[in-house]
């Protein structure tokens, strides 16, 4: 028989084991405070690649001040299928995984979304609400059940793809790795990496989706200035490998205007070779350009300096 609200009556619970166990009364419900949040996705709202999908979400993103450490339950409700997600200190939309604490989808009628989770008075959470399926806007209210009240501050940035790009605001260039393309060790551990430069200037300051469509398992690399083959490491900004489950590479990078970046295309293993497309996105158009590695004499070959003092991003 299916189960129906708003029914009362006595209950008693029997409980078998190895020992006694003491069960204490908490059914005072002025214990437990409630926080009603409502908002709404609209196509105006901030977007991102929730999964690395070719197809972006609108989300809100949440800063959530606990004022006392303890469980706390949260429900949505709502006639879009929600997803919510918790992230520690701070939620990232180019790198959505960074910082995730928890996230859920699933829940019961009539709510979209319902979790519990401890959270400390100590510490900056995010709870960002998207929804399962891309391009979904609609209201939504979100309630949250805890020994305090717990304050929701929209934090929501300027989204990094919600511009919707067309065709003159989109490069597209092609190039193939191959047996006599130019070789380096990415990665200071294997030689052997056939790789291709390609010299990008954005034409407008601001963030741009560089994606690679190939049937390789493709790397990408950003520099700023200038690449070293010698020397992998140095002005390396950003690199992202198959951040979800494609074998090619997407991230978005935030492009300064009057600033030289070099692309670097390669793979994730040595010795492989295949053609390859490279597609950015941004604001403007974004120009790309062969580009000659010069290699420093200087350095030794097999040089490879410690990788945490090169990894800095402001990205």
């Amino acid at each position: 028989m299916a189960p129906s609200p708003n029914i009362t009556g006595n209950v008693s619970i029997q409980v078998s084991g190895l020992s006694y166990i003491n069960f204490s009364r908490i059914s005072d419900t002025s214990s437990v405070i409630q926080t009603v949040y409502t908002s709404q996705l609209t196509t105006n709202s901030s977007t991102y690649f929730r999964s690395c999908s070719n197809s972006r979400s609108y989300y809100e993103a949440m800063q959530m001040n606990v004022h006392s450490s303890g469980l706390y339950t949260f429900l949505s409700r709502g006639n879009m299928d929600t997803y919510g997600f918790i992230y520690e200190d701070y939620f990232k939309p180019s790198s959505p995984s960074k910082n995730l604490l928890f996230d859920d989808d699933g829940g019961c009628e009539p709510y979209n979304f319902k979790f519990t989770i401890a959270l400390e008075s100590s510490i900056t959470y995010i709870l960002v609400v998207t929804t399962y399926s891309s391009n979904v806007t609609d209201a939504f209210s979100i309630f949250v059940f805890g020994p305090d009240n717990v304050e929701l501050k929209n934090i929501s940035s300027p989204s990094v793809i919600e511009i919707e790009y067309s065709d003159d605001v989109q490069s597209k260039y092609s190039l193939q790795l191959t047996a006599n393309s130019q070789t380096y060790s990415r990665d200071c551990q294997k030689s052997n990496y056939y790789y291709q430069t390609i010299r990008m200037n954005a034409i407008e300051t601001g963030y741009y989706a560089l994606s690679s469509d190939s049937r390789m398992n493709t790397f990408g690399e950003i520099y700023e200035d200038d690449f070293d083959p010698m020397n992998p490491f140095e002005n390396l900004l950003k690199q992202d490998y198959r951040a979800c489950s494609f074998q090619d590479f997407k991230f978005i990078a935030y492009l300064h205007t009057g600033t030289t970046y070099i692309l670097v295309v390669t793979t994730s293993s040595p010795n492989m070779t295949g053609n390859f497309s490279i597609l950015a996105s941004g604001p403007n158009n974004i120009t790309l350009d062969p580009y000659k590695a010069q290699i420093n004499g200087i350095i030794q070959q097999g040089y490879c300096p410690k990788i945490e003092s090169h990894r800095n991003s402001s990205f």
